[in-house]
């Protein structure tokens, strides 16, 4: 029995399949990815569905799975999200289960590195996956040089995460890099066990460069607009409003426009508070209005209403996001 070890896939499924075809994978074959299978490439679903459903296959939690699963989401996690669509929670549950590391008799598997010295079983996952924490982590042990160059373990490390250009990084029966940035245009690489015989596939293009312009609409119409802060908006649509993108540039314009309309609202929105207030004082008095006050949607404002010092600003200030603002227009019975 063979073990094929693959290194960061990041959704270059076309290349994966090519690569398994040219190292002729077989059934009895042990197929050990390295994690980081998702993200930047076009076709991270497709991986992932392969990956889970093969038989004698082991998946590493590389640093770009624990993104997802921690939800510290950036531009190309963003872009998985979106790709899975109502599968993402079953994608989230399956990598919660993903191993930080696998032993066999010939060698050690991670994702990113180890600490040298240190049992496999007591590794600091923050290292073995290669997040940040785990990387400033090694900086402090090692400063400047490369975990690779102290480590002095008996068996060989086979690691991605590292790009190392097109051809792996190998510093015989100690450790393998095989991260050869398949999704960035060049190679994916496979290592053969028992032999650790190289195998490779160039890549079909710079997948990341072209997601990154072919997501940027879809990723932005997906922000949680209602939830953002007003200056977080007018920032980002100041940002973006002069995009080479036409589509994005458009986006923005709208989103400016309608932030722009709702808070339009508050020339409406002021003498109808004026007048709630002024029905509540004359029902109530003016020492007891706040009493039933007190849970309404907009009850601060009457207060501030009521000491003559409403305005826009206060308004846009208090009701400081869309979420809160369209809730109290609504509740004002205003139309927008």
């Amino acid at each position: 029995m063979r073990t094929i070890v693959v290194g960061d896939i990041h959704g270059c499924y076309q290349e994966l399949i090519l690569l398994l075809e040219k190292v002729q994978l077989s059934a009895e074959d042990c197929l050990v990815s390295l994690g980081d299978i998702v993200d930047r490439g076009p076709d991270s679903v497709k991986v992932y569905d392969f990956l889970r459903n093969r038989p004698n296959t082991i998946v590493l939690m590389g640093n770009h799975e624990r993104k997802h699963l921690r939800q510290t989401l950036s531009y190309s996690q963003e872009i998985v999200k979106l790709q899975f669509s109502d599968r993402y929670a079953e994608f989230l549950d399956w990598i919660s289960h993903l191993p930080y590391y696998y032993e066999t008799d010939e060698a050690i598997f991670v994702h990113a590195a180890v600490e040298n010295g240190i049992a496999i079983a007591s590794q600091k996952q923050e290292v073995l996956c290669g997040c940040t924490s785990g990387e400033k982590y090694l900086e402090k042990q090692y400063g400047r040089a490369y975990w690779t160059q102290q480590y002095t373990g008996q068996k060989p490390v086979i690691f991605g995460h590292h790009v190392v250009e097109d051809n792996p990084l190998i510093i015989a029966q100690k450790v393998y890099g095989i991260d050869t940035g398949a999704c960035h245009g060049g190679k994916l690489t496979a290592l053969i066990l028992p032999g650790f015989q190289i195998v490779q596939v160039k890549a079909i293009k710079d997948y990341w460069c072209e997601e990154i312009v072919k997501w940027q609409l879809p990723v932005m119409q997906a922000k949680p607009w209602n939830t953002y802060k007003w200056e977080k908006i007018k920032a980002m649509c100041e940002e973006a409003k002069n995009s080479a993108n036409p589509e994005l540039a458009a986006f923005f314009t709208e989103k400016q426009q309608w932030m722009n309309n709702l808070l339009a609202l508050a020339e409406v929105a002021i003498p109808k508070l004026e007048e709630k207030l002024a029905n509540l004082i004359a029902l109530y008095g003016s020492d007891n209005f706040k009493k039933q006050a007190r849970n309404l949607s907009y009850a601060a404002l009457l207060y501030k209403a009521n000491s003559s010092q409403l305005t826009p600003e206060f308004l846009q200030q208090t009701l400081s996001t869309p979420d809160k603002w369209i809730e109290v227009m609504s509740d004002l019975e205003i139309d927008f």
